[in-house]
């Protein structure tokens, strides 16, 4: 799948393409992110990861995703859209991997529906001292 300038590869036997959160990914696209690192709590096949790294320019990203199919389609992804060598992978529970990413992040993707409150505390304890930016998915109901 091509979407904004993206390469998305899966197998739909086994993954997800969800076309529902483009407006959200064309937003990630325009971030202007040189030099800042960024922590994907919830990658998947690459959904933010992605604009982050090709067209926000993202130093890092530290992608953590612990289904093991979507773990591959991602890895797949980062090569194919040649952003792997700015990606660090985390397999597993994202606060089993917080180590490996504790205050360093400018920005934290928490890109989970319908709730992403579960990986509130793994968030900001993946933000540098200073501070950063949140970007928390929900669905809403009004």
């Amino acid at each position: 799948v091509r979407d904004n300038g993206v390469t998305y590869s899966l197998d739909v036997t086994k993954n997800m393409y969800s076309s529902g959160n483009g407006t959200e990914k064309a937003r990630v696209a325009k971030f202007e992110c040189d030099g800042q690192v960024v922590v994907d709590l919830y990658a998947g096949i690459g959904y933010f990861t992605l604009p982050y790294l090709v067209h926000a320019r993202a130093a890092m990203v530290h992608a953590c995703e612990w289904d093991a199919d979507a773990l591959v389609a991602l890895r797949h992804n980062l090569l194919q859209n040649g952003v792997a060598a700015r990606c660090i992978v985390h397999a597993g529970d994202n606060k089993e991997s917080l180590p490996a990413f504790a205050m360093c992040a400018h920005r934290v993707n928490l890109g989970l529906i319908p709730s992403s409150e579960a990986g509130w505390p793994v968030a900001v304890a993946a933000l540098r001292p200073e501070g950063g930016w949140l970007h928390v998915h929900a669905n809403v109901s009004s």
